[in-house]
């Protein structure tokens, strides 16, 4: 798996300040946040990937100590989790610290973000709508859609759908949106305002197999960042797969710096 670039020299510390803020705020609501000497994390009662986890970590001499902490509660629940190493973890043999301790390498991101200003919507692909989810229909649709992307097993559908109601509409700092062909949802993406003043951020964003390579990502996109700018956000921030770089440097955004995910399992999402 390729190395993401590295962070631009020509780009101050702010967009990764931000990238990693947005990044701590978003996944800090899913379920019991603790922050502990150095490590941030959070768990909920799905032992499934990806709802358990490592947001943060600044350790120093007793960082072994530390990840067992974390590794041995996943491990009594027999929880899958995963753990982001920013550019800024510490320390630098962090990724080696993890290996040991039973933790792989599962996906290479790119962390990118976007100035709004001067930003201009392109057009929207003909025929697909797009519409923020406002009710219980609409975001059982969204639930559903997620629940295929990670490949949630049956007995665990239930607490995805309960977290999702938890952080539904006016309920979190965040708005999801849905594109439709012919009125059946076919794509998804979630805009998050929980980090710092003036930055939303892109989470969540898939398209079903049977409908890529038409624009609909370019679309939902397009649509997120118009929410974005509406909502008063200077700057947008997102992590992206290898596969979906190139959709989002056209939307005109900017590599900042790379982002590790390391878990206990393999990271099978069903789309991209």
């Amino acid at each position: 798996m390729a190395e993401p670039p590295r962070a631009r020299h020509d780009q101050g510390v702010g967009d990764i300040a931000d990238i990693e803020a947005a990044l701590a705020a978003h996944w800090s609501q899913f379920g019991e946040a603790h922050e502990e000497r150095g490590l941030l994390w959070f768990e909920t009662a799905i032992r499934h990937l990806p709802y358990n986890g490592v947001i943060r970590a600044h350790l120093g001499d007793d960082a072994d100590e530390r990840i067992a902490v974390v590794t041995d509660r996943m491990r009594a629940r027999a929880a899958e989790c995963l753990w982001f190493v920013h550019p800024t973890a510490t320390p630098a043999d962090l990724p080696a610290r993890l290996s040991a301790h039973g933790l792989r390498p599962v996906e290479a991101i790119t962390c990118m973000s976007l100035d709004l200003a001067g930003w201009e919507p392109p057009p929207l692909p003909a025929g697909v709508a797009y519409e923020e989810v406002g009710d219980d229909d609409a975001l059982g649709e969204y639930t559903e859609l997620t629940l295929r992307y990670w490949r949630i097993p049956p007995d665990e559908q239930p607490l995805v759908a309960d977290l999702q109601r938890r952080l539904g509409p006016g309920r979190a700092p965040g708005h999801r949106y849905l594109a439709r062909i012919d009125g059946e949802p076919v794509a998804k993406g979630y805009l998050s305002v929980a980090g710092p003043p003036g930055v939303a951020a892109l989470y969540g964003m898939n398209v079903v197999p049977a409908a890529r390579g038409g624009g609909i990502a370019a679309g939902l996109t397009t649509t997120l960042l118009a929410r974005a700018r509406e909502l008063g956000c200077r700057r947008v921030v997102l992590h992206s797969t290898p596969m979906a770089v190139g959709l989002y440097r056209r939307a005109g955004f900017g590599e900042r710096c790379p982002l590790t995910v390391f878990a206990t399992a393999p990271f099978k999402p069903g789309s991209r």
